[in-house]
């Protein structure tokens, strides 16, 4: 550390309890404090998801598909094809093959119209184990469907409707269609993405999902999961990761810290095996 650096740090401690003492002086002062310190967050990516910006996921996905010919695509949580619109329009007039994993009935009609040689139906969804769960809804084909029973962030209640639905399992699945590799894969599950990478155990232990997208926020809440639980299974199979931030822009998160437990909203990342 030096000297300058900690000549700042020193000012800036010295500074925190007069500064703590006006900003937070009056509801006024707190109220825009709390209005700015949100505002950084959300441009760094946290709390920045839930899908108002499917378009600059699509994109900043699209990246890591670079140079891959005929890519294939795994949409574990499609709803209606919001995010797998995104994507086939990121990919413009590239050949791939994308597999859409949606449990819940009411929405399979629409993706089944959305179903064409290059996008798949696979109405089941994906978890640890195979064989069958109630997923939980607010109403049927909404959008936070969630195995794990919870009122979401805008204070929808998830207990109020529920199904058994088919649970598979990716390893299972790729053994299914005949996939050796998935070239990127999606996860929206709203809490139990961890599972779905239990799932994945022999294809993420052998380097066959080379990219990943995954949700970590407020449902994370209902199933008790953290974001050190993603670390300690992607990192250690040679996976770095990045934040997502409006815009489709990376943030790299190059270390484990406290901080990026943030249960607010929920924030996107990607996870991509590391390339010499």
């Amino acid at each position: 550390m030096s000297q300058r650096f900690r000549t700042l740090r020193d000012l800036g401690r010295a500074a925190t309890p007069a500064a703590s003492r006006l900003l937070n002086g009056t509801r006024t002062l707190r109220s825009g404090l709390e209005f700015l310190s949100t505002r950084v967050e959300f441009i760094q990516g946290r709390g920045s998801g839930w899908g108002w910006d499917h378009r600059g996921e699509a994109l900043a996905a699209a990246r890591f598909l670079r140079g891959v010919e005929h890519p294939v695509i795994f949409d574990v949580g499609a709803n209606y094809g919001q995010w797998a619109a995104g994507m086939t329009a990121a990919l413009g007039d590239r050949p791939h093959r994308m597999y859409l994993f949606e449990p819940q009935a009411a929405c399979h009609a629409t993706l089944a119209a959305q179903a064409s040689a290059h996008r798949v139906l696979v109405p089941a969804g994906l978890g640890a184990e195979p064989g069958s769960a109630p997923l939980h809804t607010a109403t049927p084909g909404w959008s936070r469907a969630s195995f794990y029973a919870q009122r979401d962030g805008d204070g929808a209640d998830l207990t109020r409707h529920s199904d058994s639905v088919d649970v598979r399992t990716v390893d299972q699945e790729m053994a299914r269609l005949g996939l050796d590799h998935i070239d990127l894969m999606k996860i929206d599950v709203e809490g139990a993405e961890r599972e779905v990478l239990h799932g994945a155990r022999a294809a993420l232990s052998s380097g066959r999902i080379t990219t990943l997208t995954f949700e970590f926020g407020a449902p994370n809440l209902e199933s008790r999961t953290f974001f050190r639980d993603f670390w300690q299974v992607l990192c250690p199979a040679g996976y770095a990761i990045w934040r997502i931030c409006p815009g489709g822009v990376l943030f790299p998160v190059t270390a484990y810290q406290e901080r990026l437990e943030h249960f607010s909203s929920v924030s996107n990342y990607i996870a991509s095996l590391r390339r010499d």
